[in-house]
């Protein structure tokens, strides 16, 4: 038995309720819907309830209505990362403008296969990472009987991606860093060597807080995967770590994070990000610097100048994705061969 309404709401629609633009629709199963403002009259209500009811029975079930779905479910929201959730919705744009008004069930491979070509042709790994989103949301639609078919992107193969990023010399690390702290930025400076020296991505660097400064090395949870590994303490992790905690500190509020906004609190990503770019703009135009590089190429320069097991070092789950950020070649041996001496 459903939950008893409030007697003054009693004589609104069946899965009708109240928000702050008005009157909506909030059925499971369905997307919510908006119906009426604030001051519609209560024949009104009845009257977009009843145009609602209308639109579900002559409207024809569209991809974009099965993405919306997903977008609401408990799988999407509670079980995908946040930063991953901001993929799917940028993924979706693309994808919805070319399949969104179709049923599902017409959604065909060599349909998916065209969108492949025609948006790879410029755009390889958008093309790859949309495809791969468009797969997610028809297999969680085949599981819950809103699709027919069997997911379409099954068979049409990923297209071969170049390399994203690139190595960093060992002096434009160092002259961009000098930098850094030349401008004032010391925990841009320390967000850059905990990078580097524990090949750990942005978002786990501005996670990491005073708990995860452990006895014999500092913690670093992988956002993305989950994986745990304790970075074992070496004289620069250390330096880094100490100096960041003495920075920033004479703001009252102070928060536990190892990396800290000028206010004590920890950065937004947004916000690191919109230092780091605008640094990286005036250092080459200072002449500082001669390319402007990522914050993620520093895991790049991690994983290719380790001498070891890389993968162990990055904490990836294959060898070939570890192998994918060294960007140093292998050192093979070479044959060596004397030559004859005449005569003999």
């Amino acid at each position: 038995m459903g939950r008893r309404r409030n007697p003054e709401n009693a004589w609104m629609p069946p899965h009708v309720e109240r928000y702050k633009n008005g009157f909506r629709v909030n059925r499971r199963g369905y997307p919510t819907k908006h119906l009426a403002k604030q001051d519609a009259s209560k024949a009104e209500v009845w009257t977009a309830y009843e145009r609602y009811l209308a639109g579900l029975v002559e409207k024809e079930f569209t991809f974009k209505d099965l993405v919306e779905l997903y977008f609401a479910s408990p799988q999407y929201t509670k079980h995908i990362k946040p930063q991953t959730q901001k993929d799917y919705h940028r993924y979706s744009q693309r994808i919805l403008i070319v399949f969104g008004e179709m049923t599902p069930d017409s959604i065909t491979s060599p349909l998916v296969q065209m969108f492949l070509d025609a948006r790879g042709a410029e755009h390889p790994t958008a093309a790859n990472r949309e495809k791969t989103f468009l797969g997610i949301v028809m297999k969680w639609g085949k599981a819950r009987g809103f699709v027919k078919i069997e997911d379409p992107t099954v068979v049409v193969k990923a297209l071969k991606e170049k390399a994203g990023g690139r190595y960093l010399e060992d002096w434009e690390y160092e002259a961009f860093w000098e930098w850094l702290g030349e401008r004032g930025h010391i925990m841009h400076q320390c967000a850059m060597e905990i990078s580097y020296l524990c090949a750990a991505r942005q978002q786990d660097v501005l996670a990491l807080t005073r708990t995860d400064m452990k006895e014999d090395g500092l913690l670093v949870i992988q956002s993305k995967t989950g994986k745990a590994q304790i970075k074992l303490w070496s004289s620069a992790l250390r330096e880094a770590v100490d100096r960041a905690l003495a920075s920033n500190v004479d703001a009252q509020i102070q928060t536990a994070h190892i990396i800290r906004s000028r206010i004590g609190r920890p950065f937004t990503r947004m916000g690191f990000n919109a230092t780091w770019l605008r640094e990286q703009r005036a250092a080459l135009e200072a002449g500082v610097i001669k390319e402007r590089f990522r914050f993620h190429d520093l895991k790049i320069k991690a994983a290719s100048d380790f001498d070891g097991d890389v993968q162990k070092f990055t904490g990836h789950k294959t060898r070939s994705m570890a192998e994918r950020y060294n960007r140093t070649a292998d050192k093979v041996v070479s044959l060596d061969r004397k030559r004859p001496k005449k005569g003999k």
